[in-house]
């Protein structure tokens, strides 16, 4: 059965049309110009509708988070993670858990919920080096290759990208077996300098995770880790566009020097994002406030992720940096499709792909998401979505 979506402003891969999409076995099989003769369809004039966004570095969202030592119901955890997503315009996501919970989002990929697709799993760690900005200087873990084996299987397949401090001793044991087995290797919270941090692009790792944050940065007389990231060429940088991590006129500065299609969106949320200011407990160890612009602090005044969607970065790119909406919206979708794997399927609106859309308002607020042709949140029947129990239990 075909299905007929009309809006006057559909960002299709290339142009932006006014007429309908047709859908039919989760693909799009044909675009209408909108004085075609259609009896019955789904309408969406005066709305936006985009391509379905990829967040590939996210830990939780509106309630459902994926770190930490409580396991209670993971399953259903993870599946209102998922619905999260939706809600928030994710058609395609890389869950980023804890160890402890890699088994289970694998489980539920396999299933297919109600919500947004997982394409993969990132690992962000456990080999990491906590430096940066009010950062506090800790003993580098001890790599255990065992360790990295085991993450690799309890991942079940999906375990597509694992980001690692390159400078810890024995790096390179993780990333020659990593990428033996078609895992791409992130370059993360790391002291590498400008030198060795090229030399560690040199050496297998080919993203950048969250750049320009938790690493060293750029100096007039040392390039640091940013400067290296921005200025090679083979290097794939994940981005986070909510104004707060990254000044707006920094993102300016790393727009211009890096091409626009070498960039991925991400959010980087814990599953305090949407939640109200206040102060929560986080991973059950320390506590973390969240201010009115949506900062997320620890008590030693450390970013602890973001509260923001990839939705709400494409506002800020658009409404702040005056990018135009053609512009932006590839580093929300195509780009990561096309560099991990799946973009002859998915990250944009165009024949013969698959049926991932967003439609939103004019504040960049989601009004419906369909991922492969099924509709998975729309708002006019599903007003708010976020677990009250996560308010009560963690709300400091």
């Amino acid at each position: 059965m075909e299905v007929y979506i009309k809006c006057d402003r559909i960002y299709c891969e290339g142009d932006v049309l006014d007429g309908y999409l047709v859908v039919k076995d989760g693909k799009i099989v044909d675009l209408y110009p909108c004085d075609a003769d259609v009896h019955s369809f789904i309408d969406y004039t005066g709305y936006r509708i985009i391509p379905g966004i990829i967040d590939t570095h996210i830990h939780g969202i509106s309630g459902f988070g994926l770190l930490g030592k409580d396991c209670s119901d993971p399953e259903r955890r993870v599946e209102g993670f998922l619905k999260g997503c939706a809600v928030n315009g994710l058609t395609g996501v890389f869950p980023t858990p804890s160890p402890d919970m890699l088994a289970c989002v694998a489980k539920v990929a396999r299933e297919e919920p109600d919500g947004a697709r997982i394409l993969g799993i990132h690992s962000e760690g456990p080999y990491l080096n906590r430096v940066g900005e009010n950062g506090i200087q800790t003993e580098p873990p001890i790599i255990n290759l065992e360790e990295v084996k085991r993450i690799y299987e309890d991942c079940n397949g999906y375990l597509k990208l694992m980001a690692i401090a390159p400078e810890i001793e024995g790096s390179q044991q993780v990333i020659d077996y990593l990428r033996e087995k078609g895992v791409i290797l992130s370059y993360a919270h790391s002291n590498c300098n400008y030198e060795e941090a090229m030399e560690a692009f040199e050496r297998g790792l080919s993203v950048s995770t969250h750049t320009a944050n938790v690493m060293s940065g750029i100096h007039h007389r040392n390039m640091g880790g940013l400067g290296a990231c921005l200025l090679n060429e083979k290097v794939f940088c994940e981005v986070i566009c909510d104004g707060l991590h990254i000044a707006p006129p920094m993102l300016e500065i790393m727009f211009r020097v890096k091409n626009f299609d070498h960039w991925f969106m991400v959010s980087d949320s814990s599953e305090a994002a949407g939640a109200p200011a206040g102060s929560y407990k986080f991973m059950d160890e320390f506590t973390v406030t969240i201010d009115k612009q949506g900062f997320c602090k620890s008590e030693t005044g450390r970013l602890m992720g973001s509260t923001k969607s990839v939705l709400y970065g494409v506002s800020v790119l658009v409404n702040q940096l005056h990018l135009p909406l053609e512009k932006v919206l590839p580093m929300s979708s195509l780009n990561a499709a096309n560099f991990y794997g799946f973009g002859t399927q998915k990250g944009s609106i165009a024949l013969g792909k698959d049926a991932d859309l967003v439609v939103i308002d004019g504040e960049y607020k989601t009004i419906a998401t369909y991922v492969e042709g099924r509709i998975v949140y729309d708002s006019r029947i599903e007003k708010e979505f976020f677990n009250q129990d996560y308010l009560t239990r963690y709300r400091a």
